[in-house]
């Protein structure tokens, strides 16, 4: 499965196509739908940032989907989250997308919004590893060998 094309811009303001736009090598993607699930994004953020070691190539992206109806607000919306954010390169790899969310769902097989999901993503932009909810060491040890099988 290919994950699908979204318009985004980075927290900077620069327009971003996924997965197209990113560079090569593997990709994770962090999929947040509601505020409170930045805490999962910092859970799977931290064990991510582990396996660099062995993989110095990887890069994470955090993509904030909200429903296109709030696009009107986009300004604002990413106005407050690069507020909030002081790390220059934290704020180029989250990428907002303001999509509409049952087409999404349905193009990941997503069976709800109550959770944050993770993508692990060939150059190609195929969906090559999966995972959901609150990072534990069974999701850490099967992201480690997807990206072993690169």
């Amino acid at each position: 499965m290919r994950f699908p094309t979204l318009e985004t811009h980075d927290l900077e303001g620069t327009p971003r196509t996924l997965p197209d736009d990113l560079p090569a090598g593997p990709r994770v993607i962090l999929l947040p739908f509601q505020r409170w699930h930045q805490l999962l994004v910092d859970g799977w953020s931290r064990e991510i940032d582990t396996l660099r070691r062995a993989h110095p190539d990887l890069t994470v992206w955090e993509v904030p989907a909200l429903s296109s109806h709030y696009a009107v607000g986009r300004f604002f919306i990413d106005g407050g989250m690069r507020a909030g954010i002081s790390d220059l390169n934290v704020r180029l790899h989250t990428l907002t997308a303001y999509v509409d969310l049952t087409e999404l769902a349905v193009e990941l097989e997503l069976p709800s919004f109550d959770t944050v999901y993770v993508f692990l993503l060939s150059d190609a932009g195929e969906i090559i590893w999966r995972g959901s909810g609150v990072v534990d060491e069974a999701g850490t040890t099967s992201l480690a060998k997807a990206l072993d099988g690169l």
